[in-house]
């Protein structure tokens, strides 16, 4: 797993976790558990789990999730902290790490199944014991959307806590606009994406957080919405096409898996690094500069429709030129193209998929100007 994890998500986060090896495995504990409980639902043994930056305990393909925090402060949450699962014939314990660790839940295996393995909605609070410590542990089950398999994840603490009502509809109302004007992206998003994340995290000198995904936890994008002062949210007029930019991203993860355990990849140089891009303001891994055009063609696919249809299903209105915004996509596209030929060591894998992208690129350019030239788009659609 450290392996797969080092080949296919590592160059993205190099620079915030140590390399997984064979002594920080346990930051992979998250992922493994999963995959033995699912291979073995008999697995007995101890592992090592760990909180992300809010204080959450995830899992792959799981809407559960455990946030642990302080007592005194439910602001102050326990990031990046060491959890041992011990699993037992009967039960499931999970306690903080060390000599004097402290029971955090205990709850009987079958519900531990139910909640990791099988994702029920449906638990027996009755059968569960919280420990008694200095830390506050939560269980939180991520919310349906109406009409949509993809459900939404609120991430907040302290006074963010208010904003996640609000960020919920605003994903909601931009996914039905998008089954609205892009049934097949609609399609294709209610089948591989199972969760929305939404964060209230506030603009900074080097910029805002947009949305983002990660490929150690699969079908499930970020989002970002800050709000002001007043409370109001600071929504893109554009944000729709993060949902297209993500969905690429959750493709480009399931193909580069696959080619892993196919001992196969799309270049021989992956981890290397760019220099600083202008336009992000930092340098990419190769691995991910080859996603960027494939991500960029939902972007430009979702633009496309909505304009077709005059935006009419966004509840908000436009300041922003969308053809300039759409003329930025294309730029974005052919400098990623050519990146891509300059710097990767690509293999005959992924020469074909730089060719089955560029084939895409054009059919989508060609719809492009026939919307600029004629005031209306031809109602086309490609197979992304």
């Amino acid at each position: 797993m450290a392996d797969w994890h080092r080949c296919v998500a590592e160059p993205s986060i190099a620079s915030v976790c140590p390399p997984a090896d064979a002594e920080s495995a346990y930051r992979l504990g998250n992922s493994l558990l999963p995959l033995l409980l699912r291979d073995d639902p008999l697995w007995l043994g101890r592992i090592a789990l760990r909180t992300d930056v809010y204080g959450r305990l995830r899992f792959p393909l799981c809407d559960w999730s455990l946030v642990l925090c302080g007592t005194d402060d439910p602001s102050c949450v326990l990031s990046d902290e060491l959890v041992q699962a011990s699993l037992t014939r009967h039960e499931v314990r999970l306690s903080t790490a060390g000599s004097d660790g402290r029971d955090l839940l205990i709850l009987p295996r079958d519900e531990w199944l139910r909640a990791i393995v099988r994702n029920d909605p449906h638990l027996d609070g009755r059968k569960m014991c919280f420990g008694k410590s200095d830390v506050t542990t939560r269980l939180q089950f991520a919310g349906a959307i109406p009409q949509w398999q993809v459900r939404y994840d609120p991430v907040t603490s302290g006074a963010h806590h208010a904003h996640s009502a609000l960020t919920g509809a605003v994903v909601a109302a931009t996914l039905d606009a998008i089954a609205y004007h892009s049934p097949p992206i609609a399609r294709e998003l209610n089948s591989l994406l199972s969760a929305v994340r939404g964060w209230a995290l506030p603009a900074t000198n080097y910029g805002t957080i947009q949305s983002f995904s990660d490929p150690t936890l699969p079908r499930v994008m970020g989002i970002n919405i800050p709000y002001g002062p007043g409370d109001e949210p600071q929504i893109c007029p554009f944000c729709f096409t993060w949902f297209g930019h993500e969905l690429g991203h959750t493709k480009s993860y399931l193909i580069e898996t696959i080619l892993h355990v196919r001992d196969e990849a799309l270049t021989t140089n992956q981890a290397d690094y760019t220099e600083v891009i202008e336009r992000y303001g930092r340098a990419l891994s190769l691995r991910t500069m080859l996603q960027v055009p494939y991500t960029h063609l939902y972007e430009w696919i979702l633009l496309m429709d909505f304009l077709e249809g005059n935006f009419a299903a966004l509840p908000w209105e436009f300041a922003t030129d969308p053809v300039e915004f759409g003329n930025d996509i294309v730029q974005e596209i052919v400098e990623a193209f050519e990146r891509i030929e300059r710097e990767s060591r690509l293999t005959p894998c992924g020469r074909a998929a730089v060719t089955h992208l560029q084939s895409l690129a054009n059919q989508a350019d060609a719809r492009w100007r026939s919307l600029r030239r004629r005031g209306r788009p031809l109602n086309t659609s490609l197979h992304l």
